[in-house]
This record gives structure tokens, C-alpha cells and sequence, in this order.
């Protein structure tokens, strides 16, 4: 297909993915957040009743509570890096 085929509509969604992959990936990342809080929450929730079956401490609270911001982070992270996956890469740009 030449330049002169293609239509403006086509020529608006080169290198930029279009209206529904912009979109996608904002749902990405309002995901990445909402698996964030969650994880620190189901950690909080589950030392919590651990502790009060257990009759202790805060320890486990604070102990899952703990492995949930680290899972949360990890989660949130994978998350936000597949958004960009999709992006051309720039450093083959130069070449001829």
C-alpha cells in the first residue's frame, strides 16, 4: 500500500496504536493500581485473622501485611511495564 492509498484515518493511528489501544492501556494501569491496594489488603485481612485465631500480636498483620506491599509492588510493576510493550523501539530508528 502506497502513502497515496492509505486514508487519514490510517495515517493518524502510525506508531500511536489507535483510539482502543490508548484506552487499553489506561485500563492497564488503573488495573496496576487496584492490584496494588488489594494485595496490601488480602495480606492485612489474612494476618489479621490470623492473629485473632491465634491469639498473638500484630505480628502477623504486620508480617503479610508486609509480603502484600511487596507482591503488590511486584504486581503493579509487571502490569505497568506490559503497557509499553507494544511501542516501536527507537533504537533502530537511525538506521538507514
Amino acid at each position: 500500500m502506497n502513502d497515496r492509498d492509505k486514508t487519514p484515518a490510517d495515517a493518524g493511528q502510525k506508531g500511536q496504536g489507535g483510539y482502543w489501544s490508548a484506552r487499553f492501556k489506561g485500563l492497564l494501569q488503573v488495573g496496576a493500581g487496584n492490584m496494588f491496594a488489594s494485595s496490601i489488603i488480602a495480606g492485612l485481612l489474612l494476618g489479621y485473622l490470623l492473629d485473632a485465631w491465634l491469639d498473638t500480636a500484630p505480628i502477623f498483620m504486620l508480617i503479610l501485611g508486609a509480603l502484600g506491599f511487596v507482591a503488590g509492588m511486584r504486581n503493579a510493576k509487571k502490569a505497568l511495564l506490559a503497557t509499553g510493550r507494544d511501542e516501536p523501539q527507537d533504537k533502530d530508528s537511525g538506521r538507514p
